[in-house]
C-alpha cells in the first residue's frame, strides 16, 4: 500500500500547491512612520550627538543587590530525580547565590565590561546605547575593514559579545576582511531605553538600529545576530536592502506557507524528498520536535501576553531574576541539560563561565529592564506584527547561514530558501547551542568571516 500513501499525498500536494499559489503573492514592504516618538510625552527636537560613557553603577546600587542577595531564601526542595525538567532545581540555585554572594566580584567584572568603549545617542526620543570594538588591521597586507552590526537576543545582552569581538576586529588566518564592530543594546534592554508606547516591536527597533548605523557614517554593512538578532537583522536586509551588504545568522525561523507545507509532507514521505536526509534529524520526528517546542516555549506564551507581571516579579529579587534566566542558559545550551541534576551549570565541561551568565543577570538587575525586554515579544506575536506579513517577503541580499547542533530551532536550508533567495553558505556545526557567540566563538566568527569574505570576493 505503499503507492497508493505515495499517490493521496501527491494529490494532497498538488490541492495545497494550487491554494498557496493564490495565497502565496508577495505582499509589499510595510510603511513605516519614519520619524516616530517612542518616549514619554510629545515628540520633541532630538539631540542627535553622540556620547560616551562608561558603565559605572554606584556603590549604593552594588550594596543593594549584595543586601536582596544576603536574605534567606526561600526555596522549595526539588522533587527526587527530577533534574532539571521542573525547571531550575532549589540545590543548584542556592549554590549560585552564594557564589554571587560571596565570590563574584562586580568591579572587577564591571571593569572587564569597559574593555570596549560605549556610547549613547537619541533615536526616535529614545537613549540608544552601544558599543564599538575598532578593527585592528595593523600591519596586515590585503586586509580589508568592514563594518558589522552585531546584535543580541534575549536573554542575552551585549556580554555575549566580549569573547568573540577579538577573533573579528584582529586578522584571523585565511581571511581577507576584519571588522569594525558596532554591537547596540536593543531599546528596552540593558542601557538602551525602553518604548513608553505601544506598538514598538522588532520592525520598529530594525530601523532604529538602521538610523544609529547611518548617523555613525555607515551607509553599507554587514549584519549578524541570533535569536531577536536574528529576526531584527532579517527585517532589516529584507526593509533596506541597498543598505545591507549581507545578512548572516545563526538561528533563523521560517514561516512561509511553502516552508510550513514541507514541514508537514517531510513527516509524511521518505527522508530525501522533501527534506535533504541530512537534515532530517532537525525537524523529525514532528511529534519530537512539536513536544521540545511545547516544552520549552511556555515563557514565550507568557512575554507575549502579560510581559509586565511576570516583568514585576522578577525585578522585585535578583534570586528570581537569575532562576529565570539561568534555567534558559541551561536547557538552550544543550536539550539534554534538563537530565542533569545541576542542568550542567555548575559543570567544568559547561561552555559558559558562571561569572559571564551573572555579569549577565547583573546587567538587566543594575538597569531594571526585564519588563521593557520582555515586552518585546508582545509586540511582536499580535495582529499588527502578522499583517505586515515580513515573513513572506524575500530577502535578496547575500545570507550566511549556520546551525549550531542544540539550537532549539533549526531550519533546513530547503525551507530557509523560502525567505532568503541569496543563501551563500549555509553550514552546519557539530557542537554548540543558542548562546553561540558565549559557547562556541571560534566557530561562529570562522562561519562569519567565510561568509564576508565569499560576498567580498563576489563585490570586487
Amino acid at each position: 500500500m505503499g503507492w497508493l500513501r505515495m499517490v493521496v499525498v501527491g494529490l494532497m500536494v498538488v490541492i495545497i500547491a494550487h491554494k498557496l499559489s493564490k495565497m502565496n503573492k508577495e505582499p509589499p514592504l510595510p510603511t513605516l512612520d519614519p520619524n516616530p516618538w517612542w518616549a514619554p510625552g510629545e515628540p520633541q527636537q532630538e539631540d542627535v550627538s553622540i556620547n560616551r560613557f562608561n558603565i559605572n553603577f554606584s556603590k549604593k546600587e552594588v550594596d543593594d543587590l549584595k543586601a536582596r542577595l544576603a536574605l534567606p531564601l526561600r526555596l522549595t526542595p526539588g522533587l527526587e530525580d527530577a533534574n532539571f525538567t521542573y525547571g531550575i532545581n532549589a540545590d543548584t540555585l542556592h549554590t549560585i547565590v552564594q557564589y554571587w554572594r560571596k565570590k563574584y566580584d562586580w568591579n572587577k567584572r564591571q571593569t572587564r565590561l569597559n574593555t570596549y568603549p560605549h556610547f549613547k545617542t537619541h533615536i526616535e526620543g529614545l537613549d540608544i546605547h552601544f558599543m564599538r570594538a575598532g578593527a585592528k588591521a595593523g600591519s596586515a597586507k590585503n586586509v580589508k575593514v568592514v563594518p558589522l552590526l552585531l546584535i543580541h537576543g534575549w536573554p542575552g545582552s551585549f556580554v555575549e559579545f566580549y569573547d568573540i569581538l577579538p577573533l573579528l576586529t584582529n586578522p584571523q588566518e585565511g581571511s581577507s576582511v576584519v571588522f569594525e564592530v558596532i554591537c547596540p543594546s536593543i531599546p528596552g534592554y540593558g542601557f538602551s531605553q525602553g518604548s513608553s508606547k505601544q506598538g514598538f516591536g522588532q520592525l520598529e527597533a530594525a530601523q532604529v538600529f538602521l538610523k544609529l548605523m547611518k548617523r555613525l557614517g555607515y551607509k553599507q554593512f554587514y549584519l549578524q545576530g541570533g535569536d531577536w538578532g536574528s529576526l531584527i537583522a532579517s527585517n532589516m536586509a529584507t526593509m533596506y536592502p541597498n543598505n545591507i551588504l549581507g545578512i548572516h545568522v545563526n538561528m533563523f525561523t521560517i514561516n512561509t506557507p511553502g516552508a510550513n507545507l514541507k514541514m508537514v509532507l517531510g513527516a509524511l514521505l521518505p527522508a530525501g524528498v522533501v527534506v535533504e536526509e541530512e537534515d532530517q534529524h532537525k525537524l523529525y520526528p514532528l511529534s519530537t520536535f512539536v513536544s521540545m517546542m511545547a516544552r520549552e516555549s511556555g515563557y514565550l506564551h507568557l512575554h507575549a501576553t502579560k510581559p509586565d507581571t511576570i516583568g514585576a516579579a522578577l525585578n522585585q529579587s535578583p534570586v528570581s531574576l537569575a532562576a529565570y534566566i539561568l534555567e534558559k542558559f541551561s536547557s538552550w545550551t544543550h536539550r539534554d541539560n534538563l537530565h542533569q541534576p545541576d542542568g550542567s551549570l555548575l559543570q567544568q565541561h559547561f561552555p559558559i563561565s558562571l561569572d559571564a551568565m551573572l555579569d549577565n543577570i547583573c546587567i538587566y538587575w543594575f538597569t531594571s529592564t526585564i519588563t521593557t525586554s520582555v515586552r518585546l515579544y508582545a509586540e511582536t506575536f499580535n495582529k499588527n506584527f502578522v499583517s505586515k506579513s515580513l515573513d513572506n517577503i524575500p530577502c535578496v541580499v547575500p545570507a550566511g547561514l549556520v546551525t549550531f547542533a542544540h539550537e532549539s530551532v533549526n531550519s533546513p536550508k530547503s525551507f530557509a530558501s523560502h525567505k532568503y533567495y541569496n543563501i551563500v553558505t549555509n553550514n552546519d556545526q557539530a557542537t554548540g547551542g543558542h548562546f553561540a557567540a558565549m559557547e562556541e566563538p571560534a566557530l561562529l566568527a570562522t562561519d562569519l568571516h567565510q561568509f564576508v569574505n565569499i560576498v567580498e570576493k563576489k563585490r570586487t
